[in-house]
């Protein structure tokens, strides 16, 4: 087995069945984290992680026994930085507009003192 600190490849991820094993819980927990860290990387396998989790949610036969809710996203969020975060919980149009707003608000002050300096504006 190849030691967990080395950078996951997809071709890897392929051969021991990664994916699977985690959501299955069956990684160590070494090997958990270099593949959650692959995961944050790569859009991808988390595509793919997110689809497999869906379609076992989906086929799934509901048990009688109340059983914890367990959301990969969860200890992914927790990890991720600042960044990585706003952008998993915004849409590109959010995204997009949070910019465009930023851009218009740090012209909006040098703009309007310029106005001023133009119109012989004095501010109160």
């Amino acid at each position: 087995m190849r030691p967990a600190t080395q950078h996951m490849d997809h071709s890897y991820i392929d051969q021991h069945d990664i994916a699977g094993r985690y959501l299955r819980r069956e990684l160590a927990p070494a090997d958990r984290d270099a593949f959650q860290g692959h995961l944050v990387d790569c859009q991808e396998c988390t595509d793919r992680v997110l689809l497999a989790e869906m379609f076992e949610a989906q086929t799934a036969k509901p048990e009688p026994v109340a059983v914890p809710n367990f959301s990969l996203t969860q200890p992914l969020t927790q990890k991720m930085p600042l960044r990585a975060r706003i952008v998993a919980y915004l849409s590109p149009w959010q995204l997009a507009f949070l910019l465009m707003l930023a851009v218009l608000l740090l012209l909006a002050v040098p703009g309007t003192l310029f106005w001023w300096e133009l119109h012989n504006v004095r501010p109160r």
